[in-house]
C-alpha cells in the first residue's frame, strides 16, 4: 500500500518547480490555474523572487500546495500512479484532499492563500517564534512550555509540530520560545533550532484564524474523498466529507502530529512511502525514523525521471 505526503510550510524556495513548469504542459496548465486564481504572477514570485517576497505566508502556502499538486497531476498524467492512502503536514492537509477528490484545485489555492494571510495578521512580525528541539523527551519539552507560559507575562508557548521521535517544533511568544531553547539547552535535553518563519504557526496565538477560515471554508464545497487522508490533529481517517472543515480549522491551533499521522499509515498497511513538494523534506525525516522502508519522493525533474519508472 501507497502512502502519498505532501510537504508543509518552509520548503520554499526561489525556482521551485521551474524545471518541471518547462518540461510538462500539464505542470504549466496547474501553475497557470493558481494565478488565475490569484489575480497575481505567483509563478513568476516563484522562479524569480526576491525569497523575502516568497516566503511571507500568503504568498508561501499557495506556492507549496500548486507545486505539490502539480507533480501529482503530471504523475497521474504520464504513468500510471495511484495512492492508498494520503496526508500532508499542516498546509499539506489541503494538497491531500486536492489528490483525494475532496477539494477542488482553484478553491485550495484559494483558501490557503487567505489562510496565509489570516496568519501573518493575527501575530506582527517579530513577536512570535517557533524553534526545532531535537530529543527524543517530548513530555519534558511539554513540561517546560506549561512553566515558561505560567512564569513569564508574555511567555505563551506550545508544541506546535510532534514531527518525529526526535523532534518536535515549539510554538509561541518570541520571549517563551526564546526561554524553552535556554532551558532544553541547560537540560541538554537536545540540539535547538531557531526557525525562520514569519508566524507562529500551531498554537493559541493563531486562535483569530479559526473565526476568519471557517467563513473562507464555508464558501467551499467539499466532496467525499475517493481515496482515505489521515488529517493532521488526531490521526483520524477522513473518509468522507461531514468533518473535513473542522479538521482543517482545529489544525490552524492544535500540534500536528505528525508521527502519529505515519505510524496510523503503518496501522493501516503501507509500505511504500512517497512525498510530493518543492523539498524532500518529509521523506528525509522519515528515512532517519525508518531506515530500511521503501521511501521515495518527487521534488524535480530528476527526482520525477527517477521515480517514475518505479510507479
Amino acid at each position: 500500500m501507497r502512502f502519498l505526503m505532501f510537504t508543509g510550510q518552509g520548503s520554499q524556495f526561489v525556482g521551485m518547480g521551474k524545471d518541471l513548469y518547462e518540461s510538462f504542459d500539464v505542470v504549466k496548465e496547474t501553475f497557470n490555474k493558481a494565478n488565475n486564481v490569484l489575480g497575481f504572477d505567483l509563478v513568476n514570485m516563484m522562479f524569480n523572487g526576491p525569497e523575502k517576497t516568497l516566503t511571507l505566508t500568503e504568498n508561501a502556502q499557495p506556492a507549496i500546495l500548486t507545486v505539490s499538486v502539480a507533480i501529482y497531476n503530471l504523475l497521474k498524467s504520464e504513468t500510471d500512479f495511484d495512492f492508498d492512502l494520503a496526508a500532508g503536514h499542516s498546509l499539506g492537509e489541503y494538497s491531500a484532499l486536492v489528490a483525494a477528490g475532496s477539494l477542488g484545485f482553484e478553491d485550495a489555492v484559494f483558501a490557503v492563500h487567505k489562510r496565509g494571510k489570516f496568519m501573518q495578521q493575527a501575530v506582527p512580525e517579530g513577536v512570535g517564534a517557533m524553534a526545532a528541539i531535537l530529543t527524543d523527551k517530548h513530555s519534558e519539552v511539554e513540561e517546560l512550555c506549561k512553566q515558561t507560559s505560567k512564569s513569564l507575562k508574555n511567555g505563551y508557548c506550545q508544541i506546535a509540530n510532534y514531527n518525529a521521535k526526535k523532534q518536535v517544533i515549539v510554538s509561541g511568544y518570541k520571549e517563551g520560545v526564546d526561554k524553552v531553547c535556554e532551558l532544553a539547552r541547560e537540560k541538554k535535553l537536545g540540539k535547538v533550532i531557531p526557525l525562520s518563519v514569519s508566524a507562529p504557526f500551531h498554537c493559541a496565538l493563531m486562535e483569530p484564524v479559526k473565526e476568519q477560515m471557517s467563513k473562507v471554508l464555508d464558501g467551499i464545497h467539499f466532496s467525499k474523498p475517493n481515496r482515505r487522508v489521515i488529517e493532521n490533529t488526531k490521526s483520524d481517517v477522513i473518509d468522507s466529507e461531514d468533518n473535513i472543515k473542522e479538521y482543517l480549522i482545529n489544525q490552524i491551533t492544535e500540534p500536528v502530529r505528525w508521527i502519529d499521522n505515519v505510524n496510523r499509515a503503518i496501522e493501516l498497511g503501507c509500505d511504500e512511502f512517497v512525498e510530493f513538494g518543492p523539498k524532500n523534506v518529509l521523506a528525509s525525516m522519515l528515512k532517519r525514523e525508518l531506515r530500511k522502508a521503501n521511501i521515495n519522493y518527487v521534488v524535480d525533474l530528476e527526482s520525477y525521471n527517477d521515480y517514475k519508472d518505479k510507479v
